[in-house]
């Protein structure tokens, strides 16, 4: 678990949530993260919907995600002394180092 303290300054806890199909009525639990930051995009919100802030993937697939909000993750990692994955890297940044 402390191996994926990064993930949490962009990601929720991992938590169980109820998503409901508009269209069919079906409703889906899922387990998986909120990304603090999607949730908060209201653009985001009102053309996808709350669905499209929550992930269900691994620490690898979060760290990818976590890859568009690099400059923030940078920033939280540093205030709170944590080594930046190299999976949450962007791919240019990582090919400039290799």
């Amino acid at each position: 678990k402390h191996r994926a303290l990064d993930i949490l300054t962009i990601f929720s806890n991992r938590c169980i949530m109820r998503f409901s199909n508009k269209e069919t009525g079906v409703v889906n639990t899922l387990s998986g993260h909120w990304c603090n930051e999607c949730v908060q995009d209201e653009e985001l919100l009102a053309r996808y919907g709350r669905r499209k802030a929550f992930y269900t993937g691994s620490n690898s697939s979060c760290r990818q995600h976590i890859r568009s909000h690099y400059e923030l993750y940078k920033v939280r990692c540093a205030e709170k002394g944590l080594s930046e994955h190299h999976h949450a890297l962007p791919r240019t940044l990582l090919k400039a180092k290799q």
